[in-house]
Formats: C-alpha cells, sequence, structure tokens
C-alpha cells in the first residue's frame, strides 16, 4: 500500500479544519458561514505547477466556474489564484492569457482577484503578468512577500500603480541573497512595509496572525486617522478563529483565505516539508 492513502486518512481530520472541501460548492459554503460571523472569504483552488496546456485550461475554467457561483449565490468572497496554476511553468504567455481570462470574468462580476506569490524564482514573472493585467483590470491584486529583500522596491512600484497589496511573510525556504534569513528581519520588514501600505496603499490586506503585528496594524491605523474600512486583516481558514471573530465585532474589515481541491494531501505536504515552522505554526493553533 502507498504511503499517500494511508497518509490521507491520518491527515484528513485535521485538515478539515484548514481546507475548505474537496469542490466549488465545499468552499461557497464555508464562505457563507464566515459571511454570517461577519467575516468575508478568499477562495483558493488548490493547485500549483501543471505541466500541460490542458491541466492549465482546466485549473482557468475551475476559477470560471468558481466566479459565476460566487456572482449566483451572493456570498461576500473573492478569489486568490497561483499562476503556475495557470501553465507558467510551460510560458508566460499562456499564463498571462489564462490568468486574463479569469480577471476578465471577476471584472464582469464586479469581484476581484489576488495573485498568490510562489517561490523566488516566479517573483519577476508573477509581477511582470500583473502590471500587465492590471493595467486594464484594477480588480486585480497581488501578494507580496516581507521575507524577500526586493519587497520593498515592488511594495513601492504597486503603491504608485494603485494596486491592492495583501502583505504575507511568505512560506517558502529561500536563500540568504533573496532572503532574510532571521524571523526578526522578516517581522520587522512586514512591519515597515505594512506601515507604508496603510497610509499609502490601496485597501492593502494585512495577512498575518501574529497579534502583535495585529495590534500595531491596529493602533497606527487609530493615531494615523487611517479608518477601519480602508485595508483588512487576513487569515488562514481554521487559524485564530476567536481573534477573527473579535476583529470583525469590532468593526475591522477580515477575510479568511478558503482553500479547496483535491490536491489538499500534496499541498498541505509540501507546505509542511518547506519550513519547519509552518509544522510548529499548525499544532500551536490545533486547540484555538
Amino acid at each position: 500500500m502507498s504511503t499517500t492513502p494511508a497518509l490521507s486518512r491520518i491527515l484528513a481530520p485535521f485538515a478539515k479544519r484548514y481546507i475548505a472541501g474537496t469542490d466549488k460548492q465545499d468552499a461557497i459554503n464555508a464562505a457563507r458561514s464566515l459571511n454570517s460571523s461577519g467575516i468575508n472569504a478568499a477562495i483558493d483552488n488548490l493547485g500549483e505547477n501543471v505541466t500541460t496546456p490542458e491541466e492549465a485550461a482546466a485549473s482557468a475554467g475551475e476559477y470560471l466556474g468558481l466566479l459565476d457561483l460566487i456572482a449566483s449565490t451572493g456570498v461576500r468572497a473573492n478569489v486568490s489564484l497561483k499562476l503556475t496554476h495557470m501553465g507558467l511553468d510551460i510560458s508566460e504567455k499562456l499564463a498571462f492569457e489564462n490568468a486574463g481570462a479569469v480577471v476578465k470574468k471577476a471584472h464582469a462580476h464586479k469581484n476581484r482577484i489576488r495573485f498568490d506569490m510562489e517561490g523566488s524564482r516566479y517573483t519577476q514573472k508573477t509581477i511582470d503578468i500583473f502590471f500587465k493585467l492590471h493595467k486594464t483590470f484594477p480588480n486585480a491584486g497581488i501578494a507580496i512577500q516581507s521575507a524577500l529583500l526586493r519587497s520593498a522596491e515592488d511594495v513601492k512600484r504597486l503603491i504608485a500603480e494603485g494596486a491592492s497589496v495583501r502583505l504575507v511573510k511568505g512560506a517558502y525556504k529561500e536563500p540568504p541573497e533573496v532572503a532574510f534569513q532571521d524571523k526578526k528581519d522578516v517581522d520587522a520588514n512586514f512591519e515597515k512595509l505594512m506601515r507604508e501600505l496603510l497610509l499609502k496603499g490601496n485597501m492593502p490586506a494585512i495577512a498575518t496572525h501574529d497579534e502583535r503585528l495585529i495590534n500595531v496594524a491596529k493602533e497606527f491605523a487609530e493615531t494615523s486617522g487611517i479608518g477601519k474600512g480602508r485595508f483588512e486583516f487576513e487569515f488562514l481558514l481554521g487559524i485564530k478563529r476567536d481573534l477573527q471573530k473579535r476583529l470583525a465585532s469590532e468593526g475591522w474589515n477580515v477575510r479568511v483565505y478558503c482553500p479547496y481541491g483535491s490536491d489538499w494531501l500534496p499541498y498541505t505536504l509540501r507546505r509542511l516539508r518547506e519550513r519547519k515552522e509552518n509544522v510548529w505554526f499548525v499544532l500551536r493553533n490545533l486547540l484555538d
């Protein structure tokens, strides 16, 4: 017997908390439940690094159907996608075309798309494709990782473009020539970029479970006269659930990232393998 079925049986009970389910309707149900607590959703169809044009087309098709379903059900949710899921490993042209079709559909539904950021070897390609699409479709946003040394310049350029940025720390293990190696440096850069985005950004998302940084953001917004409606806090599904609800009850915008799909096991294992900190992060939050 292969290890994958055995791992699936072991991890499935835990995954239910962090993965919305295997299909679009599961994600819609998770979004509806969050909405009932005053929380918005960001839905992500799990998958990355497709290797054929047919797989890339199927991924784009899944997102097109998801956007139609969000519109027909009326849940408060936008979507996130990875460009390697749209065929970036095959060609930039293919990824641009597939992502463009999804962004165009979202625009027609008056919805928003966020480009997730992947490993550093994809950063420049992701930003290049994003800028090309954002010129026509301002409903597109992008994630930026505070772990990367280049991110301050990227944030400055994105602010000038009027693009919406989701600021994350970054889950990928990167070499010292491209990324900060110490957590304190990643956190310090996150705080610096967060302040910049709160002051000058276009509806930024502050995506962290670090309560110290969340409190810094709240205090900075209040002392700088930045209204609660000008940005949002973003969390992963199943993490810091009490904090999510408390922030929403205080009137802050809160959005929860809801991944779904049959690729949940490979996705989970990749995330856990990338950095040992990811394992401890999940274990610390199991009882939250």
